[in-house]
């Protein structure tokens, strides 16, 4: 039974703020492909697969308090099997200092599960946030 592809965004960011890493596996097809929309931000000119994802956002999120931070939708829009997400992404660092962004993510859902999915965000914003928590007191 086909899900509504609006449910399969939700759960893939439901599993996201959980760091439920075995769920967003299974809500990510075999072919997917994670690209941020940044021109210049290191290492997101070209798309990542799942197993990709999969290993550097645990990485990325060990820098953030132990909830890290959550995602929280907006506004959901869908047509056909793509579906766009408004969102807002806050949280805290492990130094405390906040982080607030927002997001517009697009998803091609497939299947039930995500096939493609192209993150837009303030980018000057996260490199700022992340090299002020990494850097040294």
């Amino acid at each position: 039974m086909a899900t509504d592809a609006k449910d399969v965004v939700r759960a893939f960011v439901d599993a996201l703020n959980r760091h439920d890493w075995e769920r967003v596996a299974q809500l990510i097809t075999p072919d997917f492909r994670y690209t941020i929309q940044a021109y210049d931000l290191p290492g997101a000119e070209k798309p990542m697969d799942g197993a990709t994802m999969l290993e550097v956002l645990p990485k990325m999120l060990a820098l953030f308090d132990g909830a890290g931070p959550q995602l929280e939708i907006t506004r959901l829009v869908a047509e056909g099997t793509w579906v766009v997400a408004e969102a807002r992404g806050s949280g805290s660092f492990r130094d405390k200092s906040p982080y607030d962004n927002r997001y517009a993510n697009v998803y091609e859902i497939v299947d039930d599960r995500i096939r493609t999915l192209r993150e837009y965000m303030d980018t000057q914003h996260m490199a700022l946030s992340f090299a002020a928590a990494t850097s040294p007191a």
